[in-house]
């Protein structure tokens, strides 16, 4: 199902009362649902989407009704632009307004700031915040961690870093600036997914020094195998994993069982390499806690003295083994 070519059946402003009874009771019989008030479409089809995909959905009924296009931004611009996204943030369209009054719209988050021409862009043929724009919008009003998440998957996806900074410098004086400079001082764009991105905020906590990012490691027969972290002065590997690579039949085309198979392989000549190799998984990614003792077993221990953002923001070497 694609969301967007899904119809939208658009109530006019006009409409008799007669036509918004009809509409009602469809959505009654379990036929349609409405993406916003005016605007219904097919409810079977929608069920059948991701939740980005319904926040798309969204976010075209509210363009097929507004007085003029709204810009998406924040984490509605994230979806436009395949950035990660934390799916709680989706229950409303994020728009971006320069006048207060306009802000007040049903089921959308409206956030007041100015806006430049060279900011936005066409998405789908809907109006969004550019890119850089967008990851300095969520990092200055976000939590630390997720503002790594969501640098590191536009870094990963193409984002340039000079135009990320560009974008956290126009920001200059904003509220959570500050915070936006630090996320875009630590994004990485050789973070490979959400989990690995954790990973990296929750070592910088634990006082963990900066790991080496997809760490190359080679034997006799030439490459053994990349690890998304490298602790070379260990030296010890590290390892975050998700179902995803074993369900996801892009990561694993011929089936699970070929994907483990393969993947054990690549392990056992990694480990004739670096015998010392963490494993953890996306929950023990975001927890301290959790993620320090498992580090430890490796021979991954805390720095001294305490390890800081400027640690982790300074230029990664690339180190093989």
């Amino acid at each position: 199902m694609n969301a967007w070519t899904m119809e939208l059946v658009v109530a006019r402003a006009t409409a008799l009362d007669l036509e918004r009874r009809a509409l009602a009771r469809e959505c009654v019989r379990g036929v349609l649902v409405r993406a916003r008030p005016g605007v219904y479409v097919e409810a079977a089809a929608f069920a059948a989407l991701s939740p980005e995909g319904r926040h798309v959905v969204a976010m075209r009924a509210l363009d097929a009704v507004a007085s003029e296009p709204p810009v998406f931004s924040h984490w509605s611009a994230a979806v436009l632009h395949g950035l990660p996204v934390f799916r709680e943030h989706l229950a409303r369209v994020h728009v971006t307004v320069d006048d207060p009054a306009r802000r007040g719209l049903v089921s959308v988050a409206g956030h007041v700031a100015p806006l430049e021409e060279e900011e936005t862009v066409r998405v789908g043929g809907l109006l969004a915040t550019s890119p850089a724009r967008t990851v300095t919008d969520i990092a200055r009003s976000a939590p630390f961690e997720v503002g790594v998440v969501v640098a590191d998957g536009a870094l990963h996806a193409g984002l340039a870093p000079v135009a990320l900074h560009a974008g956290v410098a126009d920001a200059a004086g904003r509220k959570g600036w500050q915070r936006a400079q630090q996320v875009a001082a630590f994004a990485r764009g050789d973070s490979g997914s959400v989990a690995e991105s954790r990973s990296r905020v929750t070592m910088m906590c634990g006082g963990i020094r900066p790991p080496v990012l997809q760490w190359n490691v080679f034997d006799a027969r030439g490459l053994a195998g990349r690890l998304d972290f490298g602790f070379p002065w260990v030296p010890a590997g590290g390892e975050v994993d998700g179902e995803q690579k074993y369900r996801d039949a892009m990561m694993a085309p011929t089936g699970a069982a070929d994907a483990v198979i393969a993947e054990k392989r690549r392990e056992d000549r990694v480990r004739r390499e670096v015998p010392r190799l963490a494993r953890w998984g996306y929950r023990e990614a975001g927890s301290v806690t959790l993620l320090l003792p498992i580090l430890a077993r490796a021979g991954i221990i805390p720095a001294r003295p305490r390890i800081t953002i400027a640690d982790y923001s300074s230029t990664f070497r690339l180190v093989t083994f």
